[in-house]
């Protein structure tokens, strides 16, 4: 952790740039994503990786996407140009209104960081001309308003998107959602997607990125045999050179999957794929919802099982609903106004 003088060097950044894109030879695009703890605690690395990058992604004729996850505290007018001058994808870590948001996010002192927060996400969105900015949430124990929560972020701050993540995964943890509070959430998120269909209709988008997700996936007949590009077409580097399955993984003690030096352990990450695609002896082998969902995610069943592979049963239920709600709202869209689809669906995909 950067607090803890635990950063990464930039020996470390650039062997694996390197690896990228050795790994990447066949590709003509990649991409870098900086994240937490705060990756702004490190920008002199930042800028370091962003050249290093450039300039070895320029001689074997590559495009590098960059990308950030920030809490938005240590952001200045200086580093907001720097980034849009280098198309930067951004997203804020942010929970809601002042009420919300301080619930969780506190400075070390115990203040809450709302106020800062907001006040430079507000900078942030009247400079920031290269890409859209969306917004990150993280619902925790006791946090269900998430339409106040969407009102505020979209409506008053004027995020692009914002996405929600529930905390499902550690049964019995203080922070984690009660079964009630995520059936309320879920249905939170329906009131939200009434709101989607009504503005879809009408030729708009509400910007609610969990319903938009899952209406690219439709759009495009997505088919998944694993739950997400997690030892794909992505893998988390730790200070130390290590290759995490994803960046929710450093610092836990899963195995790594090789390393910048000796590269990766394709053995090993095989190994693991193969166990998260197959079904059988599982609900997932019959369930409707299979080649959306395809088990969940890693970490969360990491966290309550002690087994990246075992399916999030635990929530089962309310994910079938939930693809059952977004088929239906995506079958509204095709059959009065398709054209929502061309316009919103297919650029975002295009600049992903």
């Amino acid at each position: 952790m950067p607090a803890r003088g635990e950063r990464m060097s930039f020996e470390v950044a650039a062997r694996s740039v390197d690896l990228l894109l050795r790994q990447a030879a066949a590709r003509s695009r990649v991409g870098i994503v900086f994240f937490g703890g705060e990756p702004l605690t490190n920008v002199t690395l930042i800028r370091q990786v962003v050249d290093y990058a450039l300039a070895r992604a320029r001689a074997g004729e590559k495009t590098v996407d960059f990308s950030l996850t920030t809490n938005a505290t240590l952001l200045t007018p200086e580093l907001i140009e720097y980034f849009d001058a280098h198309r930067f994808g951004i997203s804020v870590s942010i929970d809601g209104p002042r009420a919300i948001h301080d619930r969780n996010r506190r400075t070390v002192g115990g203040r809450g960081t709302y106020d800062v927060v907001a006040r430079k996400v507000r900078l942030l969105l009247e400079r920031y001309r290269s890409r859209p900015v969306g917004a990150r949430v993280t619902l925790t124990a006791g946090t269900t308003e998430v339409e106040a929560i969407h009102a505020h972020l979209r409506g008053e701050l004027g995020f692009h998107e914002v996405g929600y993540a529930p905390v499902t995964a550690a049964a019995g943890a203080a922070h984690a959602l009660s079964e009630a509070e995520l059936t309320a959430i879920y249905a939170a998120f329906e009131h939200l997607g009434e709101q989607y269909l009504a503005a879809a209709l009408a030729g708009h988008n509400t910007g609610f990125s969990n319903l938009h997700q899952l209406m690219t996936d439709l759009h495009e007949g997505r088919r998944k045999s694993l739950p997400c590009g997690a030892g794909v077409g992505l893998l988390a580097v730790d200070r130390k050179g290590g290759l995490n399955l994803c960046h929710r993984f450093t610092g836990s003690e899963l195995p790594t999957f090789g390393d910048v030096d000796t590269g990766i352990d394709g053995v090993q990450l095989g190994q693991f794929l193969g166990r998260a695609a197959d079904r059988s002896g599982t609900h997932c082998a019959t369930c409707r919802i299979r080649n959306l969902c395809a088990g969940g995610c890693y970490h969360e069943s990491w966290l309550r099982y002690g087994d990246p592979h075992h399916r999030t049963y635990h929530y089962c239920d309310l994910l079938r609903r939930w693809v059952d709600f977004g088929i239906r709202i995506y079958s509204e869209i095709v059959a009065r106004n398709p054209r929502f689809l061309n316009a919103h669906i297919e650029p975002r995909r295009a600049v992903a």
